[in-house]
């Protein structure tokens, strides 16, 4: 495993993240099996949300079951708009979810604090002052935004400066070979891939920003579940919300070229997929579902390979 200093995290945090949106981490199932093979394969972060189902509930009780806390990463998300779509970036509601995360997840800090979504109508200062006061209350480490646009985030940056505060030191868009046709919410997600989105990558180029990359295979579309030449079997493989954001058919070529370039080098296509993202210019940490252990395991491998710049052209269609 690869790993990479975050501004205001104690330890190094590994270049690869265990997700647990779903699964038997959003059902509050147990867990054991899938934190420890993460953890022995040099996984020392994982991430989770107060939306996450009953995931932060599962982890704390992990936690719960030993000398663990020092071991593990946590990032964890708040302030995510309300089941009507209500705005709630505010810090009111960020206190609000803030508690109730530390208390689910069994801790008394969380090491990277994310905004769950933006809310343009809010001052940039508004938000950087409460996040400065929950980081000298010790109840977070790092913080940022999931789903901010590179603008926002030099506003708050810039405002942090003005004012002698910590500004924002780590972004969670998404990030991966697969292009988007939607937002798969509905609701404000973010991506930075594409030609549309040229101008927020050379921002994280230019700054190294830690990227924490949601659905870095495009909710399974490059995990392996899925082949190009069953590419019919999309509708009946995935549910509604990847197959609205990810069904493309630039996405298909992409995923052929995966499956060719894979049984050459003897990877999967998701190792392959997560090669792709850390051997680019950003500072990128791509989020991995959590299926199995075996499947942990094997994702992680992807820290330890490299692609040349062609090989990355080749499998992203700008090779011509």
């Amino acid at each position: 495993m690869k790993y990479a200093k975050i501004p205001f995290v104690a330890q190094p945090v590994s270049k690869i993240i265990l997700g647990t949106s779903g699964g038997r981490f959003a059902s509050g199932g147990e867990v054991d099996d899938l934190m420890s093979a993460a953890l022995e394969c040099g996984i020392n972060a994982v991430d989770t949300a107060r939306v996450y189902g009953q995931s932060e509930e599962a982890i704390g009780r992990w936690l719960k079951k030993g000398q663990r806390r020092e071991k593990i990463i946590i990032i964890s998300k708040g302030c995510h708009p309300s089941m009507a779509f209500h705005r709630r970036v505010n810090a009111s509601a960020g206190a609000d979810d803030l508690k109730e995360s530390l208390d689910k997840l069994s801790t008394d800090h969380i090491d990277i604090y994310l905004l769950h979504r933006d809310d343009p109508s809010v001052p940039v200062g508004a938000i950087v002052e409460f996040l400065n006061q929950f980081h000298e209350e010790g109840k977070i480490g790092a913080f940022g935004g999931s789903n901010w646009t590179a603008k926002r985030i030099e506003e708050a940056n810039a405002y942090a400066a003005q004012h002698g505060l910590h500004g924002f030191t780590v972004s969670s868009p998404h990030y991966s070979l697969g292009r988007q046709r939607h937002d798969p919410w509905g609701n404000g997600c973010k991506t930075v891939t594409g030609a549309g989105h040229a101008d927020e990558r050379r921002y994280y180029q230019a700054t190294q920003m830690p990227l924490i990359a949601w659905s870095s295979l495009c909710g399974g579309v490059f995990s392996g579940k899925l082949q190009s030449g069953g590419w019919g079997k999309l509708q009946s493989t995935f549910g509604i919300n990847t197959r609205w954001a990810y069904g493309r058919s630039d996405n298909r070529e992409r995923l052929a070229r995966c499956e060719k370039l894979a049984a050459e080098k003897g990877l999967t296509v998701a190792q392959l997929t997560l090669a792709w993202m850390l051997t680019g210019e950003m500072n990128v940490f791509p989020v991995i579902g959590a299926s199995g252990p075996a499947r942990i395991r094997e994702n992680a491998a992807a820290a330890e390979l490299a692609l040349t710049q062609q090989e990355r052209a080749y499998l992203d269609l700008a090779d011509a």
